[in-house]
């Protein structure tokens, strides 16, 4: 993202605050009148939460799903196309995340700059998200296990939600943490199986093969299709599952409001951790296409029997072939321990779009509760009370229920782009109004405003076509609830919320007026935390582990 002149200070100059002024002079609380959740992330522990959120079990076991409908180059195609538009969100958000960087993250935006009614539905829609991907995660960690022993789905559906929350009820700086380390297991496996890739591709295997590219010839690179038809569906298949699996930006937007000297940290954060996501995704992509092939019959007949955690993992699948021993458990296990993360930062990032929503007097009052550490405990405890229903599976079967929520989550990522691109627009019409734009920036994002149209196309666009599969043959009414439900829940919460809005206010508007749209509230906070954090940073000495880290994060 382009950059701005360091030196440069956002705010009007009659609200900046002298440099004598304290935390408590302006005043410990937001706009909304409650406390702030303490800000107690640093870089390396906002960039490990977006890794952690973004790549999960879908990146080492899932994806063989795609990959045996689109092969090499179709999964390739249709990542990298899906990667394009996530990386358009992160250019939208990264100039309203900077000035802005609160808590509630792009729900608040959404509130500010568009509508209370938008703003509400799109909060609810990513809150019920984040609380199915918790139900998806303890529910593939059910799967998980069960790649060594069948246990009652019951039991390690509990023992994963009190882990999570432990770590999420006391305080952020331990969440962090923990997170932070937990989460360099997955950046491990994917530096393992990487190399893995290259070592077997050349010849290093029980085997002596060296298989190359081997899988690329043959079935082909589309997986043995050869009808145009055929190819188009198997791209189509890659980038609605990518729309499940490729995320990022919006995990950064939404911690922004527990960081650290936010204005140092964010930009550099929006950059690194997006381009990491994708480079993640994409040699992922790339290595399972060489290790093994699109029509393989155990990959095949791994996902047609849903078979167990990582039996269905293309790189196990692999493994097996070469006659590699205790390898698989071993990544199993880290599979493991790398969904106890991705689970964590879920409950995370969904219980503080339940506190922003409460600051926004759009849920109950009693979620802006937070404890002493500035963690809205409230807000932990119900997020992770939704997540019970990952006891679903008990009855209906974790395979199954796992569809479920794949279906849901993809759909409501994609209403939310579509909401993230809607408000950009709106920030900076409101801006340009005002006679701010673009000196009021501390950062700027690349290509814009194209890439907010690429945004705001591509994700109802893909939306809309999405649940192909349900119109095909016999029509499945459950399907179709959890391929299309998303936009109903939005809509529904929208129109009830503009007719209450009606009912009070006796007026009937779509939008906020441009020249009303607030750019003031929380400047001179952010503003003076920003002077204080860097003071603070220039004086404290690091510790050798914190110094090591800031080299890589």
């Amino acid at each position: 993202m382009a950059e701005k002149d360091p030196s440069f200070h956002v705010g009007l100059e009659a609200d900046k605050c002298s440099a004598h002024e304290t935390v408590e002079e302006v005043g410990p609380t937001t706009a909304h009148g409650v406390p702030h959740s303490h800000r107690g992330l640093r870089m390396r522990h906002v960039q490990l939460i977006a890794i952690s959120g973004s790549i999960g079990s879908a990146l080492f076991i899932a994806i063989g799903i795609p990959f045996t409908s689109g092969g090499p180059l179709g999964l390739l195609i249709g990542m990298s196309l899906w990667c394009t538009v996530v990386w358009a969100s992160a250019n939208c958000l990264i100039e309203i995340t900077t000035l802005l960087p609160i808590d509630g993250g792009f729900i608040g935006y959404a509130t500010r700059f568009v509508d209370e009614s938008f703003g509400m539905a799109l909060g609810w829609n990513y809150t019920i998200t984040q609380f199915t991907l918790i139900c998806y995660d303890i529910t593939a960690i059910n799967l998980i296990i069960e790649y060594w022993k069948h246990l009652h789905p019951a039991i390690m559906i509990t023992v994963t939600l009190a882990v999570i929350l432990i770590l999420n009820i006391w305080n952020v700086r331990f969440f962090g943490e923990a997170e932070f380390w937990i989460s360099l297991s997955k950046i491990f496996l994917i530096i393992g199986l990487t190399l893995y890739t290259l070592i077997t591709m050349c010849g290093g295997n029980p085997l002596r093969d060296r298989y190359g590219f081997r899988f690329w010839k043959n079935p082909g690179v589309f997986a043995g299709n050869t009808e145009a038809k055929q190819i188009v569906q198997g791209i189509w298949d890659s980038i609605c599952w990518s729309t499940f699996a490729v995320v990022g930006p919006d995990y950064l937007s939404m911690v922004s409001g527990e960081v650290k000297s936010p204005r140092r940290i964010m930009p550099v954060a929006f950059k690194t951790t997006v381009y990491r996501i994708f480079g993640f995704y994409l040699m992922g992509a790339l290595c399972v296409s060489i290790v093994c092939a699109s029509n393989d019959p155990a990959l095949l007949g791994a996902i047609e029997n849903k078979a167990a955690g990582a039996a269905k993992s293309p790189y196990v699948i692999s493994m097996n072939r070469l006659g590699i021993p205790a390898l698989p458990s071993i990544v199993n296990a880290v599979i493991l321990v790398s969904c106890i993360s991705t689970g964590n930062a879920f409950a995370f990032t969904g219980s503080r779009a339940l506190y922003g929503l409460a600051l926004n007097h759009q849920a109950p009052k009693v979620f802006t509760r937070v404890n002493r550490n500035g963690v809205p405990y409230v807000a932990v405890l119900v997020t992770l009370a939704f997540g019970c229903l990952s006891y679903l599976s008990v009855s209906a079967g974790a395979a199954k229920v796992l569809s479920w929520w794949i279906s849901l989550v993809g759909s409501a990522q994609l209403v939310t782009w579509t909401a993230i691109g809607i408000t950009w627009f709106r920030f900076t019409a409101g801006l340009k109004k005002q006679g701010l734009w673009p000196q009021m920036l501390p950062q700027r994002g690349y290509l814009l405003p194209l890439s907010a149209y690429w945004l705001v196309i591509w994700s109802p666009l893909v939306f809309i076509f999405q649940g192909y599969y349900v119109f095909l043959g016999k029509f499945d009414g459950v399907s179709f609830v959890f391929a299309y439900g998303s936009i109903f829940i939005f809509g529904a919460i929208y129109i009830v919320s503009k007719i209450y809005d009606y009912s009070v206010n006796k007026r009937f508007r779509w939008a906020k007026p441009l020249d009303q749209l607030d750019f003031v509230t929380d400047i001179k906070e952010i503003e003076l935390l920003t002077e204080e954090s860097e003071v603070a940073r220039m004086t404290h000495k690091k510790g050798k582990g914190q110094a090591v880290s800031d080299i890589f994060f």
